[in-house]
């Protein structure tokens, strides 16, 4: 079975959500792009990223955002969020960025709270046992809706930040 990458990445695409806390931004303050590409390995066992239409079941794909500070300030606040598509999952710790960041994963993490919340790495979420108690397990891949990049740092004027993320297709 295959699947077309365009499926997955329009969600992706339509999803990816930036947020500038305590920043009034113009339309062109910030600019933003997306690619993504296919893991594979090459006759040499090294790692290479390439363009492709299809994947397979277990293959990897490589989200990468880019936004850049067109602005002659400083950015403060800016958080970078971006969705892990149905039928995917995610690759936890080949998460990537070029700015100083706290990485966070969304998910179900306590049946007590209604909706998802945001943890940083290693997440875990409370379960309930067959006995009724409640116990913590580190959070599956397959359980992480989306991911978020909190700059810890202002994004200076005409400064790029580059974030990257990995899903296997399930």
């Amino acid at each position: 079975m295959r699947i077309h990458i365009s499926q997955l990445s329009k969600t992706l695409i339509a999803s990816t959500a930036l947020s500038l806390a305590g920043f009034a931004a113009a339309a062109d303050a910030l600019t933003s792009e997306f690619s993504f590409r296919v893991v594979e390995i090459n006759a040499e066992g090294e790692e290479v990223l390439v363009e492709r239409e299809t994947i397979r079941p277990g293959e990897v794909i490589s989200y990468e955002l880019r936004h850049q500070n067109m602005t002659e300030g400083a950015m403060e606040g800016l958080v970078i969020a971006a969705p892990v598509p149905d039928g995917v999952s995610l690759a936890l710790g080949a998460e990537v960025t070029s700015v100083a960041a706290v990485f966070e994963v969304q998910a179900e993490m306590d049946p007590e709270q209604e909706g998802l919340e945001w943890s940083t790495v290693p997440a875990t979420r409370k379960v309930v046992d067959a006995d009724g108690n409640m116990t913590e397990e580190p959070l599956p891949e397959e359980a992480v809706a989306a991911v978020r990049w909190t700059l810890s740092e202002p994004l200076e004027a005409g400064a790029s930040a580059f974030n990257s993320y990995r899903v296997r297709l399930n």
